[in-house]
C-alpha cells in the first residue's frame, strides 16, 4: 500500500476502531491487582493510542504531502533529478544604494570555519526607508569574496525564501544552503554567489502572512524586496549592480513569492526558482484579505492570470515540482503551458518527491548550477 493511498488510511482507520472495541471489550477481564494486570491494561490503552496517532499522522500528510512514498519517508529515495533547460534573455536597469547594514558573522558548526574555503554567514537586519518594513536576515557571501584574485569582483546576488512562517536560520541547518552552496561554487560548478536568506514576510509583520504583496492599505511587502532590500545590500557588499546578476529562489510559499518577485519586477531580478511553490495568490486564515476585496489586485497576484492576460516579462524560471507528491503539481504544469517569450521556463520533475525539506535538498544543488548560469557578475 502507498504512503499516501486511501487504501492505508482506511485500514488504519479500520485497526484503530478495532483496537479501540477490543480495548473497552477486554478492559474489564484485566482489572485486578498485580504487575500482570497492569501490563495488560497498558498494553491495551498504548496500541489504542499508538494506532490513533498513525490514523492523525497518515491523514496529515496524506493531506499536506510532506512525504509521497515510503522511501521519500525512510530518506532511501535516490533517483537523479535533472534540469530540462531553456535560455533566456533580460533588459538591463540600474538600481539605486540604500544604508549600509550592520553586519555580525555567525557560525552554525562547532568547528572554526575558514570564510575563503567555506564562505561566511553574517546575520543582518533590514530596514526599510520607503516602505517602514524591517527583517532578519542571513547573508552567505562566497568563499570568492574572501580571496585575493577576486577582491574586485562584484557578485551577483540571489533571494532564498522560506516556507511560510519558516526561520531563515532553516535554510542553514535543514536545507543547507550556504554548505551546498559552498561545495559546488569550490568544485567549480557554480560561479561565486551572494546568497541572502529570508523569510517570505518582514519579521515586522509576522505572524502575517503577506505573500510578498504590496497590501492595498497596508504593508507594502513587494516594494521592500525588490527596493528596500536590493539597496541595503548594494550599499554593504560588493554586489552587481545589473539586475542580471540578480535572481531569487524559494521553497513553497517562498517559492510563489520568488517568481513573484521576478514577474513583478523584471528590471530587477533576471531569473527565478521555484520550489514545489504555488502560483496562485493564497487567501486564508493566515494571510487575511491581502487584496482589498478587489479582485482585479488579487489578479494582479496570480502569476499564471498574469501570463494569460499580460506581456510577459523577459524573465527565465526554473519549476521544480512532483508529480507523486505535491498538491500544487496541477498549478505548476498550468504555469508551464501558460509561458511564452520572452519569459523562459524550465522544469524539474522529482520522482517521488514530497512537500518536505528532502526533497528539496535533493533539488538543491541543480537549482544553485540553473540559478548560476542564468546570473552574470561585474569585474575580474
Amino acid at each position: 500500500m502507498g504512503l499516501t493511498s486511501g487504501v492505508l488510511l482506511a485500514f488504519l482507520i479500520l485497526v484503530a476502531v478495532g483496537l479501540g472495541a477490543v480495548t473497552i471489550w477486554w478492559w474489564p477481564r484485566f482489572a485486578g491487582p498485580g504487575p500482570r494486570m497492569l501490563l495488560s491494561r497498558l498494553g491495551l490503552f498504548a496500541g489504542a493510542q499508538f494506532t490513533l496517532l498513525m490514523v492523525l499522522l497518515v491523514a496529515v500528510n496524506n493531506y499536506f504531502l510532506f512525504y509521497a512514498s515510503w522511501s521519500d519517508l525512510l530518506g532511501t529515495n535516490h533517483q537523479p533529478v535533472r534540469v530540462q533547460a531553456n535560455n533566456s534573455i533580460v533588459a538591463v536597469k540600474p538600481m539605486g544604494t540604500g544604508q549600509p547594514l550592520a553586519r555580525q558573522a555567525t557560525t552554525f558548526a562547532k568547528k572554526k570555519s575558514n570564510p575563503a574555503h567555506d564562505g561566511q554567514i553574517e546575520q543582518v537586519q533590514i530596514q526599510g526607508p520607503r516602505t517602514g518594513l524591517t527583517t532578519d536576515a542571513y547573508v552567505f557571501l562566497p568563499p570568492q569574496y574572501f580571496q585575493k584574485q577576486f577582491e574586485k569582483r562584484h557578485f551577483p546576488v540571489m533571494y532564498d525564501f522560506t516556507g511560510f512562517p519558516g526561520l531563515p536560520q532553516q535554510l542553514v541547518t535543514r536545507l543547507k544552503v550556504p554548505a551546498t552552496a559552498a561545495e559546488e561554487m569550490n568544485a567549480g560548478l557554480v560561479q561565486p554567489m551572494i546568497i541572502v536568506m529570508m523569510r517570505p514576510s518582514p519579521t515586522s509583520v509576522m505572524p502575517k502572512d503577506t505573500e510578498c504583496t504590496d497590501v492595498p492599505g497596508g504593508p507594502q511587502v513587494l516594494s521592500f524586496y525588490t527596493q528596500d532590500v536590493a539597496e541595503a545590500l548594494m550599499s554593504t557588499y560588493r554586489v552587481a549592480a545589473n539586475p542580471h546578476a540578480w535572481g531569487a529562489m524559494g521553497d513553497s510559499t517562498g517559492g510563489y513569492c520568488a517568481v513573484k518577485l521576478a514577474m513583478k519586477a523584471s528590471d530587477r531580478f533576471t531569473a527565478a526558482v521555484s520550489m514545489a511553490g504555488y502560483f496562485y495568490p493564497r487567501q486564508d486564515w493566515q494571510t487575511g484579505d491581502l487584496y482589498a476585496g478587489n479582485k482585479q489586485v488579487k489578479n494582479d497576484n496570480s502569476l499564471i492570470w498574469r501570463l494569460q492576460h499580460l506581456p510577459p516579462p523577459p524573465i527565465s524560471v526554473l519549476v521544480t515540482t512532483s508529480p507523486d507528491g505535491e498538491r500544487d503539481y496541477g498549478e505548476a504544469r498550468k504555469f508551464l503551458q501558460a509561458a511564452r517569450e520572452p519569459l523562459m521556463t524550465d522544469k524539474i520533475l522529482v520522482p517521488g518527491g514530497g512537500h518536505n525539506p528532502r526533497t528539496w535538498r535533493r533539488v538543491l544543488p541543480s537549482a544553485l548550477q540553473w540559478m548560476s548560469r542564468h546570473l552574470v557578475h561585474e569585474g575580474l
